[in-house]
């Protein structure tokens, strides 16, 4: 026995750590306690002084000054000067509601789900302008014969605390919203959310995501859960619609506390007068709910690739302005104007296009079910070409640039590739593709196709841009001189 002493706000307490009360949670673990008024349970926060800059359990303190029906009541709260730890008194509860989906193993009555659902929202009623933020089965205890949200606020004081990477830690991932996943603000959309994943487990045994936390928290963000076919259809399809990806197009509080105290099973008599009308509604609401999901992850999808190729944009302008720098400075003959063009006796260089993202073009073809580049399995996010021209011999070498991942472990680089047909015979090649050409792939991947790959691809940043550097001055020496031609042999073995 470790009996251990806390002095609070109202008064001092008494608690033994090897007492526990239910499973340590994220935010903290509970231990059986005792003080004036008898047996408490105490929660001590997984926070110390330090990291919390002392500051005050101010939520806690004020639910201590309410008055509620369906909120865990705070009896103390706040730091002992002993130990610097964080602290919540509250009465002892007599089970929490995922005591009870572990002793039933999804087969709670719909008696109390609905209590317990009612409950939940009353709670969030009480406290409009708190929002949980951690709202799950093991945060819903039963005391004095309802249903009663407990924890409010301990999240948000982490949040304050600490960083955002020590609140997501300590979240629930299969009760975590997406916008808490992407680190955004929560707000009481975020625990209609979670409500939401508690109806599910409530009727089936499980929250509606299971599995690794990378497969939770990719679901979360971009997978439309299935639907919820124990209840009547016109409380599935609300449900879905709770569970959406964007907070703004879940249910308010006020509309959910309306539906859900109505909350019925699917039976043979359900809905007895419009069944084809309440079925069409819940598979509506389920088609639109997939759509939402994937448009929400399609979005994202779009928002990452484009912060990650305007950083590949910069690169290869760098890349650019390099060559045509290390080329001005060969020669007072070489002019460069002002769209970077550079002419140097019979030779014309142009990069033909600016960095160009393959966004929309990605988004097109997954919205088709295809898949970009699917025969190389490259993942592809931009593009750009390199051209020169000998104007003695009127003739054109080009290539493309591509800002690829080619799943060799190097991650996203800038890389040149160039191309060749098979029956053009002494035309410009090598020659450059558009990236969004499915010609690449098909050269690229391990099929017959009339357009082969002349060269590379070859890698041109970071350690290699020496290499493109060599290569392209070599290449306009000739050019230059009007000596260059279309290569003798494809592919491309060497430059000289």
């Amino acid at each position: 026995m470790a009996l251990h002493t806390i002095r609070l706000l109202n008064s001092e307490w008494q608690y033994d750590d090897s007492k526990h009360l239910g499973q340590a949670g994220g935010f903290g673990e509970v231990f059986i306690g005792s003080g004036e008024c008898g047996p408490v349970a105490i929660k001590r926060l997984k926070i110390n002084a330090k990291e919390a800059a002392h500051r005050e359990l101010e939520i806690g303190q004020r639910l201590m000054r309410g008055s509620f029906s369906h909120i865990v009541p705070i009896l103390d709260a706040g730091q002992d000067s002993e130990s610097d730890r964080y602290f919540l008194v509250m009465p002892i509860c007599e089970f929490s509601l995922q005591e009870k989906i572990d002793q039933t193993k999804g087969s709670i009555s719909l008696e109390i789900s609905k209590a317990a659902v009612n409950g939940i929202l009353s709670g969030l009623l009480e406290a409009a302008d708190i929002t949980h933020r951690d709202l799950k089965p093991a945060n819903i205890l039963y005391h004095e014969n309802a249903w009663k949200i407990a924890d409010f606020g301990i999240a948000k004081f982490i949040e304050d605390s600490t960083s955002m990477e020590t609140l997501r830690n300590c979240l629930t991932p299969t009760y975590a919203a997406p916008e808490q996943w992407k680190g955004e603000r929560p707000t009481v959309a975020t625990d209609i959310y979670s409500l939401g994943c508690i109806i599910h487990t409530l009727f089936t045994g499980s929250p509606p995501f299971n599995g690794s936390i990378d497969d939770v928290r990719e679901n979360h963000l971009n997978t439309a859960p299935a639907p919820l076919d124990e209840l009547a259809p016109r409380f599935s399809g609300f449900v879905a619609h709770m569970l959406r990806k964007s907070p703004n197009s879940r249910p308010t509080l006020d509309r959910c506390i309306r539906v859900l105290s109505e909350l019925e099973l699917k039976t043979k008599n359900s809905n007895v007068n419009h069944p084809a009308i309440d079925e069409a509604a819940k598979r509506v609401a389920q088609r639109e709910s997939e759509d939402e999901a994937r448009n929400h992850a399609a979005a994202t999808l779009r928002r990452e690739r484009t912060e990650l190729f305007s950083d590949a944009q910069t690169d290869l302008i760098s890349i650019r302005n390099k060559l045509l720098s290390r080329l001005k400075e060969s020669s007072e003959s070489v002019k460069i104007d002002n769209r970077s063009r550079l002419r140097f006796g019979d030779a014309d260089l142009n990069f033909t296009h600016d960095p160009e993202i393959l966004e929309e073009f990605v988004l097109a073809r997954n919205a088709r079910g295809g898949k970009p580049y699917k025969h190389t399995g490259w993942n592809v996010l931009g593009w750009s070409t390199i051209s020169l021209t000998c104007n003695r011999t009127s003739y054109t070498w080009s290539s493309s640039l591509l800002f690829a991942d080619l799943k060799d472990g190097n991650g996203f680089r800038w890389y040149e590739i160039a191309f060749w047909t098979l029956s053009q015979r002494g035309g410009d090649e090598p020659y450059g593709l558009e990236g969004y050409k499915v010609d690449i792939d098909l050269a690229c991947g391990n099929i017959m196709h009339s357009v082969n790959v002349a060269y590379g691809p070859l890698p041109i940043d970071g350690e290699d841009q020496e290499s493109f550097f060599s290569r392209w001055m070599g290449l306009v020496a000739k050019a230059a001189v009007g000596e260059l031609n279309r290569p003798n042999r494809m592919p491309i073995t060497d430059f000289k």
